[in-house]
């Protein structure tokens, strides 16, 4: 593509400078017309987004065509609009929430690989390598090893999302609901900030059975 637009660059000089003097080949214009048409093919190849879910704000790229969620074994396709779940052996999709009660607000969600294509006829693998709840580990360990720094004693650090075509998780701040019955400690407020942290640093401090995981230490997973 840049050697492309280098092409283009000294190309519109050339014909700048001949087509006033009426000097341009026939040939030498349509080798300028060829590659400009390229390069308008090329730069409009870009990475396809998607239209980001209400409940995806804050922590989505619109990258991802799936997402997976491991608490619910449940995929959203971004670009149909459609959920997918398992029911008596069978995936069925729904335009709504499948499950009654359900707040994707605060599910923590897979945004899926984009070369990826329907996950769920591969749902063992993800089964196995995003088990359901695992995510809370992610809390402890940002909290203990510091990897979000300045943080309030009083705001909640909580896992949202894992993307795997940045290698990165998603964290939630949230400022502690302002009133709490004595001896109960309250539950997430309001949204503070948004943190990305590198997989990277998470896996080592991970406990040993979780590394065989996708999740535990950005593998290929089993």
């Amino acid at each position: 593509m840049a050697f492309a637009l280098c092409f283009i660059g000294k190309e519109y000089h050339f014909l700048k400078e001949h087509i006033m003097n009426k000097h341009l080949p026939a040939t030498r214009f349509l080798l300028f017309a060829i590659v400009f048409a390229i390069a308008g093919i090329l730069s409009s190849c870009g990475t396809t987004t998607y239209s980001t879910p209400y409940w995806a704000t804050g922590y989505s790229d619109g990258v991802s065509p799936y997402y997976y969620f491991p608490d619910y074994d449940m995929y959203y396709d971004a670009a149909s609009g459609q959920y997918y779940y398992l029911s008596n052996g069978a995936w069925l999709s729904s335009a709504v929430i499948p499950y009654p009660g359900v707040d994707l607000n605060n599910a923590y969600a897979i945004e899926l690989n984009r070369n990826i294509n329907r996950p769920w006829e591969d749902n063992e693998f993800y089964e196995r390598n995003y088990p359901a709840h695992e995510e809370r580990e992610y809390s402890r360990i940002v909290r203990d090893h510091n990897l979000i720094p300045n943080v309030p004693q009083n705001n909640v650090i909580v896992p949202r999302a894992y993307n795997e075509n940045t290698n990165r998780m998603i964290f939630e701040e949230r400022r502690e609901a302002a009133h709490a019955q004595p001896g109960i400690r309250p539950a997430p407020g309001p949204r503070a900030t948004m943190h990305q942290v590198p997989m990277r640093s998470i896996a080592p401090n991970m406990p040993a059975q979780a590394r065989q995981y996708r999740y535990g230490g950005d593998e290929k997973g089993r």
